[in-house]
Parts: structure tokens; sequence; C-alpha cells
């Protein structure tokens, strides 16, 4: 019989020291979590030496099925789905001890997704909005690292428009359902190129000077502002740039390899 993970008698809570500030919520029998200990404390400092901020204590809890995960979420989740952030400073995420087998990720996935669903609950400190989608997943990306899991992703990168397909949840929900791995890849990109050429402070000052509901028009208006230049000439110098990487010419490295 499957516990259900509403059910508070069923979960023990711990709280994490002062520095990565948050509880974890887990079932008694679960031996992953001296691991997953190391992870949270790893995922928060990662997040708040990059934002050079601290946030309120996250709420981790701890997932052990798929059909408790669709329960949480309100909605049947794919696969790749194992966890997820919310306003509130909640983490729900599937557990080390379940994650290979409840979902298409490898167990050595956990540590990075943790960091980025962390990095979610900063951002929200800074701009309480998910959009642009592709801003905030992609800072998240490039945080935790996870440029890994991009190695067979195919982003189309002729057409500099295709950066507002993925702007809106709408338009992000819409691209995922039909091609999962490309608007993470485009974000993740996107966000490590502006960081490489244009420095992280820039993307941060961005980010902080979002505010109210999305609206694209005002966000190409505060990006030139920060920038300096048009959004249109810094997508085209992007994706000319991915063009060129990906017929073998320019060599590409990634700071997500680095120390943030």
């Amino acid at each position: 019989m499957r516990k259900n993970i509403n059910s508070e008698k069923n979960l023990i809570s711990i709280e994490l020291g002062s520095q990565a500030k948050g509880f974890i919520s887990f079932l008694s029998e679960d031996s992953s979590i001296n691991n997953v200990i190391k992870d949270f404390r790893y995922g928060y400092f990662r997040a708040s030496s990059f934002f050079k901020k601290k946030i309120p204590k996250v709420k981790l809890t701890l997932v052990y099925s798929r059909e408790e995960m669709n329960n949480l979420i309100g909605y049947k989740t794919p696969s790749w789905y194992v966890g997820s952030a919310d306003s509130s400073s909640k983490i729900f995420m599937l557990s080390p001890s379940v994650f290979d087998r409840e979902s298409d990720h490898s167990k050595r996935d956990f540590r990075k997704v943790l960091c980025h669903e962390i990095c979610h609950l900063f951002i929200r400190q800074i701009h309480n909005s998910y959009e642009p989608v592709w801003l905030e997943e992609g800072l998240a990306y490039y945080v935790a690292g996870q440029k890994s899991r991009l190695k067979n992703s195919n982003p189309i990168f002729n057409n500099p428009k295709a950066l507002f397909l993925i702007d809106t949840r709408n338009r992000w929900n819409k691209t995922i359902g039909s091609q999962p791995d490309v608007p993470y890849a485009l974000a993740f990109l996107l966000v490590d190129f502006l960081i490489r050429c244009y420095s992280k402070d820039r993307v941060i000052k961005l980010l902080m000077s979002l505010e109210g509901r999305y609206n694209k028009k005002r966000f190409c208006q505060k990006f030139r502002k920060v920038y300096g230049k048009d959004i249109k000439l810094i997508l085209k110098e992007f994706f000319s740039r991915q063009n060129i990487k990906q017929k073998g010419g320019e060599k590409y490295v990634s700071r997500t390899q680095e120390n943030i």
C-alpha cells in the first residue's frame, strides 16, 4: 500500500543549520537523506554565491512516486518532470531513492535539479514573476551547471525570433509539449552567452529592473537600457555564434564549468 505524501504523520522533518536555511521532510526509511542534506546545502550555497544574497527558509518535501507528484501538482506530469518550486519557498521533488525509477533522469541528476529549483526561489526574491520564462529557466540552468543535460538537444538556431516563442508561460508550455529539450537548451545557451559576453552583473541588473506583469515591448525597452543595444542585435550576434559553433568553427566554452 502506497503512503500518502500529503499525510504529515508519514513524514519526518529536520531543520538545517543557519547557513543553508531550510527544512527537509522525508519518509523515515529513506536511506538517501544524508546525501539529500549535502545536495541541499550545495544548491543553497551555489545560488547564494551567485545572487549574493540569502533567502527565507526553503521547505523541501521529498516525493516517492509519480502518482504522488501528480496529486501534488494537480495534473499528470511527464516522465522528465521531477520537481517544482512555488512562490511560498516550497520545493517538491522526487527522492533520490526513486529518481531513476519514477523518471527518465539518472539519480546523479538529483543534485543539479535541486539546485535548479532552489535558484527559482532566489530569482523570485528579486523578480516575483515567472516571465520571461527563458530568462528564469536559463538562469536556473546556468547556476545549477546543467549543461550536460543538453547534449541531445537540437535547437533551431537560424531564427532569432525563436526567443519570443518561449517568453510567456503559455508559449513555453506549448513548446515543451512538443520539444521538451529545446526551450531549456535555448534558454540556457542565451543566458550563458549574455554572462560570458556582457557579465553576470548585467543579467542580474536586468532581472532587478523587471516589475509587474510581463510585456514584450516593455521588456525590450528594459533590455536596451541595461545592455545599451536593441535585443534584436544581441540575438543576431547570439544566433550567429551558435551557427558558427554548430558548423565546427568557433570553440564554445561554457562558464558553468567554472566556480560561480
